[in-house]
């Protein structure tokens, strides 16, 4: 299992880059439905992008949750700035600051409706494989 270390590295502006790896890095582990959300239009956002997905049980979520630490950190070596759920994994939040991974299971997801909450926002969908 892969978990956050603390580290004083600089955290890169190439939101791009970043984005990509997130999604290759979800899309490695099998995440279904997959999207981002760019908040670019949207008056008052705090972040540049959300990247949504589904896990299909907590331990697919911790799966998910670790290769996306992982390879992040690998190729742009960075970590996430802060981490929640991962203990219960029913929706885990990485916190990249400007770029914000959701990971959810099924049910979590359906009741949040973030891409609802967003509905403002240009929203981009990812093959699963």
């Amino acid at each position: 299992m892969f978990y956050m270390i603390q580290t004083n590295k600089q955290i890169t502006n190439n939101n791009k880059a970043l984005l990509t790896d997130i999604v290759f890095a979800l899309q490695e582990k099998k995440a279904k439905n997959i999207i981002s959300l760019k908040f670019d239009k949207v008056n008052a956002a705090m972040f540049d992008s959300f990247v949504i997905c589904t896990a299909t049980s907590n331990t697919h979520a911790t799966a998910l949750f670790d290769n996306v630490a992982l390879f992040v950190k690998q190729h742009l070596g960075i970590l996430p700035n802060h981490t929640e759920g991962v203990n219960n994994a029913q929706w885990i939040l990485m916190d990249y600051f400007d770029v914000l991974v959701h990971i959810f299971l099924p049910d979590s997801r359906q009741f949040y409706n973030i891409e609802g909450l967003w509905g403002d926002a240009v929203k981009t969908i990812y093959n699963e494989e």
